[in-house]
């Protein structure tokens, strides 16, 4: 079993009569990640920064900047979401370049759901998240990606 799938099976549970409210589409994976114990949860924090982490290189971002001229790194990453958003298949593509539309798309939103679904399961505030991914998302940190 491919180490994702957790993330993947997660993602599944995206409510999309909500779509357009980003939040409502995530209820269902933050309600279902709360369920769980703070390692399942901080195990899908660690996999989709990988994943986002994986999306960012040059060729990506080149690919983005020109359907998007406004680019920034953070236009960069939330439309790396989308990818994961949308699930394995349209991810794989969009690791070719082959989903050149996700650049005119954002899902920022998609970055908090680790954090608010420990915050539900513990009834704290986010800003106490204990745990930070080995992985950063963060536009250019994949520094191999850039080269």
């Amino acid at each position: 079993m491919d180490k994702f799938d957790l993330f993947w099976k997660t993602m599944e549970l995206c409510d999309w009569d909500n779509e357009g409210d980003d939040e409502l589409v995530l209820t269902p994976v933050i309600n279902f990640l709360a369920s769980k114990e703070d390692s399942d949860i901080f195990m899908f924090e660690d996999l989709m920064s990988e994943l986002l982490y994986n999306l960012d290189t040059k060729k990506l971002a080149e690919q983005c900047k020109k359907i998007d001229g406004c680019m920034s790194d953070d236009s960069f990453l939330y439309s790396r979401c989308v990818a994961l958003i949308n699930g394995v298949d349209y991810y794989k593509k969009a690791k070719m370049g082959r989903c050149k539309e996700m650049w005119k798309m954002e899902f920022e939103s998609l970055l908090y759901v680790p954090e608010s679904a420990w915050a539900k399961k513990h009834n704290k505030p986010e800003s106490e998240y204990p745990h930070v991914s080995s992985f950063s998302y963060e536009t250019g940190s994949n520094t191999d990606g850039w080269k």
